[in-house]
Protein backbone atom coordinates (compact mmCIF):
# COMPACT_ATOMS: atom_id res chain seq x y z
CA UNK A 1 0.00 0.00 0.00
CA UNK A 2 1.12 3.43 -0.76
CA UNK A 3 1.55 5.89 1.91
CA UNK A 4 -0.92 9.06 2.52
CA UNK A 5 2.18 11.42 1.01
CA UNK A 6 2.89 9.23 -2.00
CA UNK A 7 -1.14 8.85 -2.60
CA UNK A 8 -1.47 12.96 -2.36
CA UNK A 9 1.82 13.11 -5.04
CA UNK A 10 0.22 10.99 -7.19
CA UNK A 11 -3.46 12.89 -6.97
CA UNK A 12 -1.34 16.03 -7.51
CA UNK A 13 0.44 15.37 -10.43
CA UNK A 14 -3.04 13.74 -11.94
CA UNK A 15 -4.59 17.29 -11.22
CA UNK A 16 -1.49 18.99 -13.29
CA UNK A 17 -1.64 16.81 -15.79
CA UNK A 18 -5.29 17.59 -16.19
CA UNK A 19 -4.83 21.04 -16.54
CA UNK A 20 -4.25 22.33 -13.23
CA UNK A 21 -8.24 23.10 -12.78
CA UNK A 22 -8.62 22.40 -9.31
CA UNK A 23 -6.64 21.93 -6.16
CA UNK A 24 -6.70 18.98 -3.71
CA UNK A 25 -8.14 21.32 -1.30
CA UNK A 26 -10.68 22.07 -3.88
CA UNK A 27 -11.40 18.44 -4.71
CA UNK A 28 -11.69 17.62 -1.21
CA UNK A 29 -14.13 20.66 -0.69
CA UNK A 30 -16.30 19.21 -3.94
CA UNK A 31 -16.25 16.15 -1.75
CA UNK A 32 -17.23 17.23 1.20
CA UNK A 33 -20.46 18.68 -0.24
CA UNK A 34 -21.74 16.04 -2.30
CA UNK A 35 -20.46 17.25 -5.74
CA UNK A 36 -18.26 14.59 -6.98
CA UNK A 37 -17.73 10.98 -5.40
CA UNK A 38 -14.46 9.47 -4.35
CA UNK A 39 -13.93 5.27 -4.95
CA UNK A 40 -10.85 3.58 -3.65
CA UNK A 41 -9.54 0.07 -3.74
CA UNK A 42 -6.17 -0.55 -2.33
CA UNK A 43 -3.43 2.03 -4.68
CA UNK A 44 -6.40 2.96 -7.01
CA UNK A 45 -8.47 5.91 -7.25
CA UNK A 46 -11.50 7.18 -8.79
CA UNK A 47 -13.17 10.55 -8.20
CA UNK A 48 -16.45 10.78 -10.08
CA UNK A 49 -18.69 13.05 -11.35
CA UNK A 50 -22.48 13.56 -12.63
CA UNK A 51 -22.65 15.70 -15.59
CA UNK A 52 -26.06 16.58 -17.41
CA UNK A 53 -25.82 17.67 -20.72
CA UNK A 54 -28.86 18.22 -22.75
CA UNK A 55 -29.45 14.95 -24.50
CA UNK A 56 -28.25 12.61 -21.47
CA UNK A 57 -26.81 12.17 -18.35
CA UNK A 58 -22.74 11.04 -18.26
CA UNK A 59 -20.94 9.57 -15.38
CA UNK A 60 -17.30 11.64 -15.70
CA UNK A 61 -14.11 9.57 -14.27
CA UNK A 62 -12.97 12.55 -13.57
CA UNK A 63 -9.47 11.97 -11.79
CA UNK A 64 -8.34 8.50 -11.91
CA UNK A 65 -4.29 7.54 -10.19
CA UNK A 66 -2.45 5.16 -8.66
CA UNK A 67 -2.06 1.29 -9.66
CA UNK A 68 -3.57 0.34 -13.03
CA UNK A 69 -4.68 -2.84 -11.68
CA UNK A 70 -6.57 -1.13 -8.60
CA UNK A 71 -8.27 1.88 -10.82
CA UNK A 72 -9.52 -1.22 -13.42
CA UNK A 73 -11.38 -2.42 -10.69
CA UNK A 74 -13.25 0.13 -9.61
CA UNK A 75 -14.59 0.58 -12.98
CA UNK A 76 -17.43 -1.54 -12.16
CA UNK A 77 -18.45 0.34 -9.07
CA UNK A 78 -18.10 3.57 -10.58
CA UNK A 79 -20.46 2.68 -13.62
CA UNK A 80 -22.88 1.18 -11.36
CA UNK A 81 -23.30 4.30 -9.27
CA UNK A 82 -23.67 6.36 -12.63
CA UNK A 83 -26.28 3.92 -13.72
CA UNK A 84 -27.64 4.11 -10.31
CA UNK A 85 -27.68 8.59 -10.92
CA UNK A 86 -29.85 7.71 -14.43
CA UNK A 87 -26.31 8.06 -16.38
CA UNK A 88 -26.56 6.36 -19.87
CA UNK A 89 -22.80 6.74 -20.76
CA UNK A 90 -19.42 7.04 -18.99
CA UNK A 91 -16.68 9.00 -19.81
CA UNK A 92 -12.72 9.60 -18.92
CA UNK A 93 -9.80 11.73 -20.62
CA UNK A 94 -6.35 10.47 -21.15
CA UNK A 95 -3.80 9.10 -23.65
CA UNK A 96 -5.28 7.45 -26.49
CA UNK A 97 -3.38 3.93 -25.62
CA UNK A 98 -5.74 3.91 -22.79
CA UNK A 99 -8.28 2.40 -25.43
CA UNK A 100 -6.57 -0.75 -25.72
CA UNK A 101 -6.57 -1.37 -21.28
CA UNK A 102 -10.27 0.12 -21.26
CA UNK A 103 -11.26 -2.18 -24.29
CA UNK A 104 -12.31 -5.11 -22.14
CA UNK A 105 -14.22 -2.83 -20.01
CA UNK A 106 -16.61 -1.72 -23.01
CA UNK A 107 -14.51 1.54 -23.30
CA UNK A 108 -13.58 3.06 -26.33
CA UNK A 109 -11.69 5.99 -27.92
CA UNK A 110 -14.27 8.71 -28.97
CA UNK A 111 -12.33 11.83 -29.19
CA UNK A 112 -9.32 13.94 -28.28
CA UNK A 113 -8.82 16.92 -26.14
CA UNK A 114 -6.48 19.78 -26.73
CA UNK A 115 -5.33 22.49 -24.50
CA UNK A 116 -4.82 26.24 -25.42
CA UNK A 117 -3.77 29.24 -23.00
CA UNK A 118 -5.23 32.26 -23.88
CA UNK A 119 -3.06 34.59 -21.98
CA UNK A 120 0.15 33.57 -23.79
CA UNK A 121 1.21 30.92 -20.76
CA UNK A 122 2.29 27.52 -21.60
Amino acid sequence: MLTTEQNFARWQHALEYGGSTHTIAQVIELLRQGKVRLFENKDGVIIGEIVQYPQFRAVGYWQIFGTLQDCLELDGPVSEWGRSEGCTVATAAGRKGWGRVGAPYGWRYHSSNFWKSLTGEH
